[in-house]
């Protein structure tokens, strides 16, 4: 039963971990301008709660990236708005 709850306060901690770091501001400097612009409205939408449009931005964003620096970034962002979609449903 302890062992349940353990993991039960572990998944909840995380799960807010995950939303908390969505919802950080940070500087971006990307080559192009169209994922510049992707990107923004991206996190507009995920600090809205709107993942499923901040994740379709996301892709666009990455589809417009130059470098493999913005691909990875825009990968990483991508799977946190995957895991914050997986924890609300």
């Amino acid at each position: 039963m302890i062992s349940f709850l353990k993991k039960t306060l572990f998944v909840m901690l995380a799960a807010t971990a995950v939303l908390l770091y969505g919802c950080m501001p940070r500087p971006i400097q990307l080559n192009s301008d169209d994922a510049t612009i992707c990107w923004n409205q991206a996190r507009y939408f995920q600090a809205q709660g709107r993942y499923e449009l901040a994740r379709e931005h996301f892709l666009l964003a990455l589809a417009a990236a130059r470098t493999d620096a913005e691909r990875d970034m825009l990968d990483q962002e991508l799977r946190t708005v995957d895991l914050q979609i997986k924890t609300l449903r």
